[in-house]
C-alpha cells in the first residue's frame, strides 16, 4: 500500500510544476457526528439479535465515541495503474505529513468539525490541481486504526471481571480496556472479533460507493489484491466492509482565482450500538457475558459529500 502512495506522490510532484498558476483552490471541511442522516441509498435497518452468544440482556449507547484514522480518501477509479485515476486524501497513516495531523483523530460524539488540508494524487497534476476538469469521486475509503468508546454498562457488572476484556486477540493486538466499576473505556476490536472468524479477526477498511448493497468482502480472510472492492491498497488478508451508504459526487475542478469547498459529513449512529449477551453459561451478569456491536453495525456508518 505504501508503494502505491509513493508512486502517486512522485507522479504529482513531477507533473505539478508550472510558473503560471491557472488553477484555483479547494477548501475541505469534515464533520463527524453520531446523528443519523438520510441518504437515498438506504436507512439503518432494524437491528436484529445474535443467537449464538446466549440470552440477550440489553443494549447500551456509548457516551463518547471517537476514532484514530489510518487512511481516509476519495477516489474516482479503483485501478491505480490507470493514469486517469484521481485521489483526494485526508489522512494517510503511512506518511508523517503535518497536513494530515488535524484529521487523524475524529470525535464523533462531540459533532467535531475540522478544516483539512488534503493532498491530491494523480498523473495529470498542474499547480496542485487535477487537469481533468470534472472528477466523479466514486469511492470513499475509511480505514480506522481503532474506534474508541466510553460506555456505562449495567451496574450489575460493577465488581465483576469480564473475561472478554482480558483476552489477547492475536499477537499484534491486546484488548487494551479499562474498567472503573461499571464504566468501560475500550477500543473496538473486542466488540467485533467474534463476528469475523478469518484473517486478523476484524475488517481492515470500510469502502463506500460503486455498489448497490452493503456486504462483507473477503470474509474468508484470503489474500486478495486490489480490485473494485479493495480499491486503494495492495494484497490483504482481512475482510473489507463494502457499503452503499455514499452517493458518488462529481466535482468541477476550480480554475484561476476560484475557490470551492468540499464538505464531508461522516456519521456513525451509536444508539444502542453495544449489545450484551449472557454467554456460555447463559446466566446474566457473570464473567463470561459477551459484549458485541449490533448486527450489521457497519450499516450505521454513512458518508455524504457536498460541494458548496
Amino acid at each position: 500500500m505504501k508503494t502505491t502512495f509513493y508512486f502517486l506522490i512522485i507522479a504529482s510532484l513531477l507533473t505539478g510544476c508550472s510558473k503560471d498558476k491557472v488553477n484555483g483552490d479547494i477548501r475541505h471541511s469534515v464533520k463527524y457526528t453520531t446523528s443519523s442522516f438520510a441518504l437515498k441509498t438506504a436507512g439503518i435497518t432494524t437491528d436484529s439479535l445474535y443467537t449464538q452468544f446466549g440470552t440477550y440482556i440489553t443494549s447500551v449507547t456509548p457516551s463518547h465515541f471517537s476514532s484514530k484514522i489510518n487512511i481516509m480518501c476519495y477516489q474516482d477509479n479503483w485501478d491505480f495503474t490507470d493514469k486517469l485515476t484521481h485521489m483526494i486524501s485526508y489522512v494517510d497513516g503511512h506518511d508523517n505529513d503535518p497536513r494530515y495531523e488535524i484529521a487523524t483523530y475524529a470525535d464523533f460524539s462531540n459533532n467535531q468539525e475540522v478544516e483539512i488540508t488534503p493532498i491530491l494524487y494523480g498523473t495529470d497534476m498542474r499547480d496542485g490541481m487535477f487537469e481533468q476538469k470534472e472528477v466523479t469521486f466514486t469511492y470513499f475509503n475509511f480505514c480506522p486504526y481503532y474506534l474508541y468508546q466510553e460506555v456505562e454498562i449495567p451496574i450489575q457488572y460493577k465488581d465483576i471481571i469480564i473475561h472478554q476484556f482480558n483476552e489477547i486477540y492475536n499477537e499484534r493486538y491486546y484488548c487494551d480496556s479499562v474498567k472503573f466499576g461499571n464504566i468501560l473505556k475500550i477500543k473496538h476490536v473486542p466488540f467485533i472479533s467474534r463476528l469475523f472468524q478469518y484473517g486478523n479477526g476484524y475488517p481492515y477498511a470500510y469502502v463506500f460507493g460503486n455498489t448497490d448493497s452493503t456486504f462483507v468482502y473477503n470474509k474468508e480472510g484470503n489474500t486478495v489484491p486490489n480490485s473494485e472492492h479493495w480499491p486503494f491498497g495492495g494484497s490483504t488478508m482481512n475482510p473489507i466492509i463494502r457499503s452503499n451508504k455514499y452517493i458518488a459526487k462529481t466535482v468541477n475542478m476550480p480554475t484561476g482565482g476560484e475557490t470551492i469547498e468540499m464538505a464531508s459529513t461522516i456519521s456513525f449512529d451509536t444508539e444502542n450500538l453495544i449489545q450484551i449477551y449472557a454467554g456460555h453459561d447463559n446466566i446474566p451478569y457473570t464473567s463470561d457475558d459477551i459484549f458485541l456491536y449490533a448486527p450489521n453495525y457497519w450499516e450505521r456508518l454513512k458518508v455524504k459529500l457536498e460541494v458548496k
